[in-house]
């Protein structure tokens, strides 16, 4: 059975609504070093997001249970790279035994009002918020499993935690990755901290642009994984006479665009219809 996802309404030029979805993959997003030797940088393996430049993860409003009132869960989880065969190890660029990997929240960009949350494991509220415009973030949690002895291998992630935010549209996070560890020369850390990693996510499908050139209009927006959209149009907002147009996109966490080529009318109304499998 499928199920209509409610989705973006839109005037020619102009965004006015979006909307939600239903389904999202989880992900894992690895820190790495570029090597083991004192002051060597971690750096965030990517690879199972590729295409990363285009890559959004979908967050579900929920007004139920411990998250009420926000867009959940995070489907995200950042994990360390093992360095020992005890943990499945060693992984080609783990970061050095003794690290003691740490995730900073830099930045936050999103739409006006937002709130990114992380919530530790078995947390009722939020450990930590940080709002929309933050650009010199300070607030941090452990990503690895060990505890910043030396020689201890840094592998892995904490089960439990969440990524949350409070209103629906689209959000980037800066994360940087540092060790905290005083394993390193002069009781400081061993590894120099990571460039500051981007990732996307969208509360609700969030359509990102819709561009008008001539006779074309394109919306582009985020495909929830397992659902599959198509861009319908209306020259008449009063209709229920929606009009589907050519071409659809099979969801996969990643933006697409789908194009009207004959927006010719002075007002054209769009929106992006989906559906899931129930």
């Amino acid at each position: 059975m499928k199920k209509i996802i409610p989705s973006l309404l839109a005037v020619v030029g102009t965004i006015v609504l979006a909307g939600s979805a239903q389904a999202q993959g989880h992900y894992h997003l690895y820190v790495g070093a570029v090597g083991t030797n004192q002051n060597d940088q971690l750096y965030f393996d990517d690879t199972t997001l590729t295409p990363a430049d285009s890559f959004v993860s979908t967050l579900n409003y929920t007004n139920a249970g411990v998250y009420a009132g926000y867009y959940q869960p995070g489907g995200l989880t950042i994990a360390v790279l093992a360095q020992t065969p005890a943990n499945a190890g060693p992984v080609p660029n783990a970061p050095a035994l003794g690290s003691w990997i740490f995730v900073r929240v830099v930045s936050v960009q999103g739409p006006p009002g937002g709130e990114f949350s992380f919530w530790d494991t078995n947390a009722t509220s939020p450990t930590f918020v940080v709002p929309v415009g933050t650009t010199d973030g300070t607030n941090s949690y452990r990503a690895g499993m060990n505890d910043g002895s030396p020689g201890s291998d840094p592998y892995g992630h904490i089960h439990g935690r969440a990524f949350n935010v409070n209103q629906p549209g689209l959000y980037t996070i800066g994360f940087q990755a540092f060790d905290n560890s005083t394993n390193g020369a002069n009781g400081g850390p061993i590894q120099s901290p990571s460039d500051v990693y981007y990732f996307r996510w969208q509360a609700g499908i969030t359509v990102t642009s819709l561009d008008v050139t001539n006779n074309t209009a394109t919306a582009t927006f985020g495909a929830t994984g397992g659902d599959g959209f198509v861009l319908q149009y209306n020259d008449d907002l009063s209709s229920t006479n929606w009009q589907t147009i050519d071409g659809s996109v099979d969801g996969d966490d990643h933006f697409h665009f789908i194009t009207d080529n004959n927006a010719t009318n002075s007002a054209r109304f769009y929106r992006v219809v989906g559906t899931v499998e129930e």
